[in-house]
């Protein structure tokens, strides 16, 4: 592949989630930040926030953060287990858990406000994995 190829692929943001299986395996991951963003094609509002979303999943700040897009009427289990009340609605998750509150709505400074401080305690948790790996590693050389 030639350079110029791989400059012209172009890594799809956000991701959009097909079945209960791709998201179980996309939720997989212990170590991503997953951003989670319920909608539906004939909701106006989320309509509305589909721009933003698409447009703050490919910042290149955020090229750890897994962020997902699901259609709720093409997922409906999936939606159910977040007792969705409307769309749109984002959830912020690490390691399977909540990590910040999520919300229903179309406020752009209340999903990057939450999206910031989800991303900085994700950054925290895995320096603290990172430091607990490192004194594990230490301690069985000293053990050697």
């Amino acid at each position: 592949m030639s350079e110029q190829d791989e400059e012209d692929i172009e890594v799809l943001r956000p991701i959009q989630v097909k079945d209960a299986e791709q998201y179980q395996g996309l939720m997989a991951d212990p170590g991503a930040l997953v951003v989670l963003y319920f909608f539906a094609p004939w909701c106006e509002i989320s309509k509305e926030c589909s721009g933003m979303y698409e447009e703050t999943s490919q910042q290149s700040e955020y090229e750890k953060v897994q962020f997902l897009a699901l259609n709720v009427d093409l997922l409906p289990d999936v939606a159910k287990k977040f007792e969705l009340h409307s769309v749109p609605a984002f959830f912020y998750m690490l390691k399977g858990e909540f990590i910040v509150p999520g919300f229903s709505g179309s406020n752009a400074e209340k999903f990057k406000f939450f999206l910031e401080k989800a991303f900085n305690k994700r950054n925290e948790v895995m320096a603290e994995y990172d430091a607990q790996k490192a004194a594990e590693e230490a301690q069985n050389e000293d053990d050697e």
